[in-house]
């Protein structure tokens, strides 16, 4: 349709030129034609008028308003008044039936002015231009059909690789097939296509694999306590009631496995279907860092017999105001999954854990390091895997807390390693790049 809209407009535009290169010509021949009779006014006004050649119609009129000679159409005779006061040039004068090319030319004597009319057959003219209309209404005719016919294959042809790509996406949602949507060599938009939705695909396909993986690990990991749970609990018989006590005790212990295993999956849960992690100051930040330590620390202090488990923190900032990427909270549930994961290393040992906030001139750094002996060999580099928990540990936790702490990390645009020193300890370091920085003296606390 727009080729046919802009077959339309050119033909009118040829159509227009035709008809002026028509009306320049059918000027110079009738100006030809009143040459002719002006020169014989110029030299003898009286001489008799030859009438003009075959289709040729000629009108002149002398100063004082006789016809000395009128062989102009029918249609044109009663109207000698009209195209005098048009004036001189050429005009188009419709009669009854038909329109005319009328030439007007004045002719000035000693005398008076003399007027010389001239025209000529209508067909003459409308021969050019009918001729000129068929050619275009054909050339439109046939433009149309071609240009249809034309748009049909190449809109088809250009089509056909997404018809493809429709099926091949068809069959893989059809048979649940491994297999890629085919790309061709072409560096066109069509491939480019193609290659994002296989992008799409396998991350769709990573990211059901690791929904399954953690459905699989999660069950593992519920079913084992509560296989547990369930034999502690079939040993209560009322027989022996201390034996029955310390029965019921280690089944308090397995049910607080199982409660932690279920609150780090709802927390990872929410964590993974989050797509940004909020925002807080670095004030904020530090005062939610306190909170914490002071709140381990009671907890700590309730929960250990004999071992002593000593927290210090220490704070540097040095432009309070800067935003982090990441809410409060969350940055509280970073510091509590870290430092539990340092005291679970130590197992029943006495263990010495310092948490320390450093904030740069465009990011903010808490380090969490502990002496607990570092790492278990088996786990050093799945440690952020989820549900890996070494072989050693007491921490009564599902092995999912380093998983949480990366992947808040991550929705704050930020990086979270560990740094293991065998026989030791090891460093846990998270880096949350800061919206603006100042450069300000520092401000310490240390406690």
């Amino acid at each position: 349709m727009v080729a046919v809209v802009l077959l339309i407009a050119a033909a009118i535009a040829v159509y227009a030129q035709i008809t002026v290169i028509v009306e320049a010509r059918e000027k110079a021949v009738l100006h030809g034609i009143t040459e002719v009779y002006r020169g014989v006014i110029q030299e003898d006004p009286q001489e008799h008028f030859e009438k003009p050649g075959i289709k040729q119609h000629v009108a002149v009129i002398d100063p004082s308003g006789t016809t000395r000679m009128n062989t102009l159409p029918k249609g044109l005779q009663d109207g000698l008044d009209e195209m005098l006061a048009k004036g001189r040039g050429l005009h188009r004068i419709s009669s009854t039936k038909e329109t005319y090319y009328v030439y007007v030319d004045p002719v000035k004597t000693s005398e008076g002015t003399w007027y010389v009319i001239a025209t000529r057959d209508t067909d003459i003219g409308e021969d050019v231009t009918g001729g000129v209309e068929k050619l275009l209404l054909t050339i439109l005719a046939v433009g149309a059909v071609v240009f249809a016919l034309g748009s049909w294959f190449v809109s088809g042809a250009a089509l056909r690789p997404v018809e493809q790509l429709r099926r091949s996406a068809e069959s893989l949602v059809v048979r649940r097939r491994d297999d890629l949507l085919p790309v061709g060599e072409a560096k066109d938009e069509l491939n480019a296509l193609a290659q994002t939705l296989n992008d799409l695909l396998e991350r769709m396909r990573s990211a059901s694999e690791r929904e399954r993986q953690m459905v699989s690990d999660a069950s593992h990991e519920l079913r084992n306590p509560l296989s547990v749970l369930q034999s502690q609990l079939a040993l209560v018989d009322g027989a022996d009631p201390a034996a029955d006590a310390a029965v019921l005790e280690d089944a308090r212990d397995t049910l607080t496995r199982l409660v932690r295993v279920a609150d780090s999956l709802l927390q990872l849960s929410r964590i993974e279907a989050a797509d940004a992690g909020g925002a807080a100051t670095v004030l904020e930040l530090a005062s939610e860092l306190t909170e914490r330590v002071d709140s381990i620390r009671l907890r700590t202090a309730a929960d250990t017999d004999e071992r002593e488990i000593d927290i210090d923190f220490r704070i540097e900032t040095s432009d309070p105001a800067a935003v982090v990427d990441i809410a409060a909270s969350d940055f509280g549930r970073v510091i509590d999954n870290l430092v539990d994961n340092a005291i679970g290393a130590a197992s029943a040992s006495d263990v010495r854990v310092l948490v320390a906030l450093t904030q740069t001139m465009d990011a903010l750094t808490l380090t969490v390091e502990d002496d607990a002996g570092g790492l278990d060999p088996a786990i050093a580099d799945r440690a952020f895997e989820r549900f890996v928990r070494g072989s050693s540990s007491s921490y009564s936790g599902g092995g999912l807390g380093l998983a949480i702490v990366a992947r808040l990390a991550t929705l704050a645009d930020g990086a979270v390693s560990l740094d293991d020193r065998p026989g030791v300890g090891a460093t846990a370091t998270v880096v949350l790049p800061t919206a603006s920085g100042a450069d300000v003296s520092a401000n310490t606390h240390q406690r």
